[in-house]
């Protein structure tokens, strides 16, 4: 069975098994979950090609994402629910295990990809990202499919195939801007030059190549142009947006430039264990040291091209993660050229974590203070102890096999699973502000609009099906209250916020102060106009 590819069939099973449970009982959070699916649903309210958020022109993502989510609302009976929003992300999942497979079935064994099935959507990152409606999982879905058929075209010199790679990354670009070229383009060059293939390589496609993938975002432009986007739109979106993230006039991210080298040992939990022993093994094999250096080229690029950014988020690095999959995989594949002391520290490293992490998760219900009914652990940390128990046994029996590190991963896999539909879940009374949205309800009618004090607030909107009004100054706020068009109004603004609100307008009593994840809340409805 595993002399041949993993079928794509049994990649979606195992991504339905891993994430469904979450798509379908988890609330959308905020903020980028629950912005999107507004985003996308005031797309198809208004205009398909100039996305829109509370009302006003939103330039800081390209509209594939939107797109795709109403596109996928069709399956989910045309509403935009909890599902539809992550169909997004699912399909940048499942393309880029379609991806690494294969190349790790080409570039090392068929076996070897059957493991990075396993271990790829079992690293702590990609499979948090692939429960989420966040656009970088499609980004790095789209990525890797660039990235196979630019690897794939130099074993046979295929115009096709390179044609395939730049409109993918065409596809990406819409998704996430530039990055969606320049990131999987990088690693191709990168990774063939470290690798020696880059002599010989036909080069003609570096000239041709990149119009094909600007072809995708200046279409969208024209018909958005065409259509008569709003004034400022195509200012924002290509100059203010992508030169603003570079330098970090965007604040809320800025970081370190030694961020990501201590983020991706984190999140590439727990096979960053496992990384010591993949380079210990595959450096002892010649055949396949070409595929090991073109890996670890590709995971220096991807980290060091984010690094040079002063904005930094440990999801930037997502497309580095498939390379270290495979890096793993293919070391447990090749165990029989390992020391057994390597193997010994790998596997008692791994299985500590797991013991540890199981154990917490079935002792926290007698933990006092927790924020959430913690019992909803127990079902994840009792398959972790087991996945234990199974893998101790399995390494005994014949440590040089990878029959161990696919035990590890299957209970893994099958806690993570467990963790997105009961866990997560668990925490959306905490994520979700349902006082106020039955407060908003009750006050407002369908066409009212809340008022957004200094802030975005698209959960809220989303929630309440009431859109919001975005008021950065109190002159703005001011104005929006004397507009009397509607009778009630909702102020919600941060508590910190609150005293300069009080400096112009006459607080109520029943004011509402709750949380929103970290965020301290407060809730101000309004009778009178001023």
């Amino acid at each position: 069975m595993m002399q041949k590819p993993i079928p794509v069939w049994l990649l979606v099973l195992l991504g339905v098994l891993l994430w469904g449970g979450e798509y379908v009982r988890r609330d959308l959070w905020a903020p980028d979950e629950a912005r999107f699916a507004l985003v996308s649903q005031e797309m198809r309210e208004g205009h398909w090609l100039v996305p829109y958020r509370q009302g006003e022109f939103y330039t800081h993502k390209p509209p594939l994402m939107f797109w795709l989510t109403n596109l996928f609302s069709v399956v989910t009976g045309g509403t935009i629910g909890n599902v539809a929003p992550r169909l997004p992300s699912f399909l940048g999942a499942m393309l880029a295990l379609w991806a690494a497979t294969r190349l790790a079935t080409r570039w090392f064994s068929p076996r070897a990809g059957w493991l990075t099935a396993l271990i790829l959507p079992t690293s702590f990152l990609f499979w948090n990202k692939g429960g989420f409606g966040q656009i970088d999982m499609l980004l790095c879905g789209l990525s890797m499919t660039a990235l196979y058929f630019f690897f794939t075209s130099c074993e046979a010199s295929c115009p096709r195939r390179l044609a395939a790679a730049y409109a993918s990354m065409g596809l990406a670009v819409l998704a996430k801007g530039p990055v969606g070229f320049l990131v999987p383009w990088g690693v191709f060059l990168t990774a063939t030059w470290a690798s020696g293939e880059w002599v010989g390589h036909r080069r003609s496609h570096l000239l041709w190549g990149p119009l094909i993938t600007l072809a995708f975002p200046a279409a969208w432009l024209l018909l958005a142009w065409w259509q008569g986007a709003p004034d400022g739109f195509f200012q924002e979106l290509l100059f203010h947006q992508n030169v603003g993230r570079v330098t970090g006039e965007f604040g809320g991210h800025l970081k370190p430039f030694y961020y990501f080298l201590m983020y991706f040992p984190i999140d590439f939990l727990p096979w960053t264990l496992a990384l010591p022993l993949a380079w210990h093994v595959l450096r002892r094999v010649p055949e396949v040291d070409c595929a090991r250096v073109r890996l670890v080229a590709w995971i220096v690029f991807v980290i060091g091209f984010f690094t040079l950014s002063a904005s930094k988020r440990n999801l930037y690095i997502l497309l580095a993660y498939p390379a270290a999959a495979m890096m793993v995989a293919a070391a447990a594949d090749r165990l029989v050229q390992a020391d057994a002391g390597w193997i010994r520290r790998t596997r008692m490293a791994l299985l500590g974590l797991m013991a540890l992490l199981g154990s917490g998760m079935v002792i926290a219900p007698l933990l006092p203070g927790l924020p959430f009914d913690a019992r909803w652990l127990v079902p994840g940390g009792l398959l972790l102890l087991a996945g234990t128990v199974v893998t101790t046994r399995i390494g005994r029996e014949d440590p040089h096999t990878p029959g161990w590190v696919a035990a590890a991963a299957v209970s893994l896999l099958l806690a993570f699973a467990a963790t997105g539909a009961l866990v997560y879940p668990a925490f959306d009374d905490l994520k979700t502000p349902d006082e106020v949205i039955a407060k908003a309800q009750r006050m407002l009618g369908p066409r009212d609009r809340i008022l957004m004090y200094r802030m975005h607030g698209e959960i809220f909107s989303l929630y309440t099906g009431r859109k919001g009004y975005m008021a950065f100054t109190d002159e703005d706020a001011q104005a929006f209250l004397r507009e009397g068009t509607q009778t009630n109004h909702l102020i919600i603004t941060l508590e910190r916020d609150l005293p300069s609100i009080d400096a112009w307008l006459d607080l109520p009593t029943n004011l509402v102060h709750f949380t929103s994840g970290s965020k301290k809340l407060v809730a101000i409805p309004v009778t009178d106009a001023l």
